[in-house]
């Protein structure tokens, strides 16, 4: 996935070619608007000149470069009309209905009047209708332009620093599973040890519990180790891993705690046994932390709907913050670690292409429902 991927580096080379991009683009578009007004500068200016010349300019001679410097050199739409209003002559109009052209132009700009004086009588002869050039048009939508871009450039950036943050992140926490499985393996092995040599010495019950809670201790290193790898998925039906999750945490549930469970058959689908019975532990035993030492109720339930559902619901009291619970690090807890429905949202949702929802929460209790696909190839290979 692409946020396992994402790093300092490449965030990074996407901000320098990024600012490199938007540089270029604005010298090259900015160089090209200094030619063309320097282009309009020098028209002006050479009309100035002719002017400035006095009464002794030939009339045609003004008419002529008028008309070659100006009118020839029109690149926007014009219509002009008689004073009742009929169109008689255009210019870089493509409509054949000028009435049509004229209301669509006089709708941004008002029409000129063209009046001729005499003396202190003056005559309405008819109407300039006019529209804007296309480098008038591209000055005005420039602004636009650059901010969607810029918008754009910055939130594809800081989407980066938020995916690269949340790998430095997972990175962090992978290495601490690592590390806790790698030095809690030691004691484990020793433990083991003195296993085997007090066997025999003490009740058969008492050594069948310490020696089945050493054997579910390897299986924690085993989950704690196997953080950040690839799953090992399996394709089969996965109701016994369900119930033996179900049975480790209601062997160790205190007395007043009722588990109610309901199996349906389920498709088949692939899974990693191991990652699967931990995401199922983490929420029943958030929902005995919910409950407290009060009497109390799990309740399991599994059915189909598209692939497999399990559904988890106790009878505690609820959660107050529904958008933090699975940001790691977030708990209620005074001791916890606030790691538990964090690491569960990734096994089922990374590893297993799943969804956790959280179904309901309130005072009564929080339902939880786990979602894995049905697999449809039967081809797939373990």
């Amino acid at each position: 996935m692409l946020r396992h991927k994402l790093s300092s580096r490449a965030l990074v080379i996407y901000f320098l070619i990024g600012i490199g991009i938007i540089g270029i683009v604005t010298f090259i578009y900015a160089n090209y608007l200094i030619q063309r007004i320097k282009k309009e500068t020098e028209t002006t200016s050479r009309l100035f000149a002719e002017f400035a010349r006095g009464p002794g300019i030939d009339e045609e001679r003004l008419v002529e470069i008028f008309y070659k410097e100006v009118i020839e050199k029109i690149d926007f739409p014009v219509v002009l009309t008689d004073a009742e209003g009929r169109p008689y002559s255009a210019k870089n109009v493509k409509e054949k209905d000028l009435n049509k052209v004229i209301k669509n132009l006089d709708r941004l700009q008002s029409p000129i009047p063209m009046v001729i004086r005499h003396g202190a009588d003056s005559v309405l002869v008819g109407y300039v209708h006019y529209g804007l050039s296309p480098f008038t048009r591209s000055l005005q939508i420039l602004p636009f332009v650059e901010t969607v871009f810029l918008i754009a450039f910055l939130f594809l950036g800081f989407w980066g620093y938020l995916v690269y943050r949340k790998s430095e992140e997972e990175k962090i926490w992978n290495s601490l599973a690592k590390e806790t499985a790698h030095q809690l393996a030691t004691p484990l092995s020793s433990l083991s040890g003195w296993l085997e040599a007090i066997k025999g010495s003490i009740d058969p019950e008492v050594y069948k519990g310490i020696e089945e809670d050493a054997v579910r201790m390897k299986e924690v290193l085993e989950k704690f180790s196997r953080i950040g790898l690839p799953p090992r998925l399996t394709m089969k039906e996965p109701l016994d891993c369900i119930r033996k999750a179900v049975d480790y945490i209601k062997r160790r549930a205190h007395r007043k705690i009722k588990f109610s469970e309901d199996y349906q058959p389920l498709p088949r689908i692939k899974f990693d046994d191991i990652l699967l019975g931990w995401a199922i532990e983490n929420i029943i035993k958030n929902g005995l932390d919910a409950i407290g030492s009060e009497p109390g109720e799990i309740s399991i339930k599994t059915f189909t709907r598209d692939g497999a559902i399990i559904q988890i619901a106790d009878t505690g009291k609820g959660i107050k913050k529904e958008k933090k619970i699975f940001q790691p690090g977030y708990t209620t807890k005074k001791y916890g670690w606030g790691l538990g429905l964090a690491l569960t949202k990734r096994i089922i949702e990374d590893y297993h292409q799943g969804k956790l929802i959280l179904k309901s929460t309130s005072a009564k209790g929080t339902t939880f429902q786990i979602y894995i696909p049905e697999v449809k190839n039967e081809n797939f290979m373990d």
